[in-house]
């Protein structure tokens, strides 16, 4: 999970290097099936729809915002393709 501030930035921009995952549990099989990595986003906040001061400030509820999805096939062709690191950027459909 990694939380970001109102702008899209991290929350904590002193971990963003803890801001990965590592999956060691995939086998050659796994790897040969269509695997996706899927973010779902999920905003935090008022139940409001112009986001004003009025109403409670404590009252915050989770609800769903959008939704991304990157191929893994993508990502290991694309690196085998320049060895080196690359960023890859996810489409959040709301």
């Amino acid at each position: 999970m990694v939380r970001l501030n109102k702008n899209g930035g991290p929350r904590n921009p002193e971990k963003i290097d803890r801001m990965c995952a590592l999956f060691t549990d995939l086998s050659s099989k796994d790897m040969k099936r269509d695997l996706y990595i899927v973010a779902h986003v999920i905003r935090i906040g008022r139940m409001l729809l112009n986001d004003s001061k009025k109403g409670p400030p404590h009252l915050h509820y989770r609800r769903p915002y959008g939704c991304a999805v990157l191929s893994i096939m993508d990502v290991l062709q694309s690196l085998s393709e320049i060895k080196e690191e690359k960023d890859f950027v996810l489409k959040v459909y709301t």
